[in-house]
């Protein structure tokens, strides 16, 4: 069985007042899984790293991810294979398809199973982190999670303000 990579958690969080949205990060090129999970360490991010498509298929039943980012050709099982039993086993959590070989095909599959996005490598940074942020944004919204206003009343995901009294 190939070894997890697992990285510790930044010490610079998205959101200071808010838990640090946990990653997986599934891809079989050494590099490029070091590089992802460094970039989203610093943006402050709790990262975790699989070399293996089939531990991802143990851990993602294991573990719950805000967000799952998966190569789409692996030995062993496919990105497809990870982002199903993500979306079985963790229904709220973004997955993101990552391939060197796209094709109208898997972008419709992957489209039609559930993930959020789906980018061709290389992909630029910026759009990378961008496209992160709108995927922890929506879970966030979705799900209720409450935010902090600037004068201490909780903002609501309907984007009314709650106000104690």
């Amino acid at each position: 069985m190939a070894h997890t990579d697992c990285l510790p958690p930044s010490s610079n969080p998205v959101t200071s007042s808010m838990k640090a949205p946990e990653v997986l990060i599934v891809e079989d090129e050494k590099l490029l899984r070091l590089m992802i999970a460094k970039l989203l360490q610093v943006s402050g991010y709790r990262v975790f790293t699989c070399g293996d498509s089939l531990q991802a298929l143990e851990l993602v039943e294991k573990k719950s991810f805000d967000l799952v980012i998966t190569d789409l050709m692996m030995a062993g099982a496919t990105g497809m294979d990870v982002l199903r039993a993500a979306r079985k086993c963790q229904p709220r959590a973004k997955v993101i398809i990552i391939t060197g070989t796209p094709s109208s095909q898997t972008l419709l599959e992957a489209k039609r199973e559930g993930a959020y996005a789906y980018l061709r490598k290389p992909f630029q940074l910026k759009q990378f982190l961008s496209i992160l942020k709108d995927a922890i944004e929506h879970t966030r919204m979705r799900y209720g999670y409450q935010y902090q206003g600037k004068d201490g009343s909780g903002i609501s995901e309907s984007g009314t303000r709650n106000v104690e009294l």
